[in-house]
């Protein structure tokens, strides 16, 4: 969820709205400080449009439950431009499912 705020040190004439992330537990568990300081920041900056980088963080978050491991600000910036490039873009599931769980590998 976005939380929008007035600029407090703006004076009256110039008053900005900020964009302020309130980041949910899973988002949290799996995006590391360093990637949600850049999902900040790319709000803020208004650079691109907010539905381009929710939809980055929905994927690095079902990216990062499909590891079990938190996604990093490298790895972010990979999904972030592969959506920007197609906001079609997701995490493909169907491998989970095809991908049967075996006690035995052979090569």
């Amino acid at each position: 969820m976005d939380k929008f705020y007035l600029n407090p040190n703006a004076s009256a004439s110039e008053r900005e709205f900020s964009t302020r992330r309130i980041f949910n537990e899973p988002e949290r568990r799996y995006l590391s400080l360093e990637t949600r300081s850049m999902v900040c920041g790319l709000l803020d900056s208004q650079s691109v449009p907010h539905d381009v980088t929710e939809n980055a963080v929905q994927q690095a978050v079902a990216l990062g439950t499909l590891s079990g491991e938190e996604v990093n600000a490298q790895t972010f910036e990979a999904l972030f431009h592969a959506i920007a490039l197609n906001p079609s873009y997701k995490i493909p599931l169907w491998f989970i499912s095809t991908v049967a769980p075996s006690d035995t590998w052979i090569c």
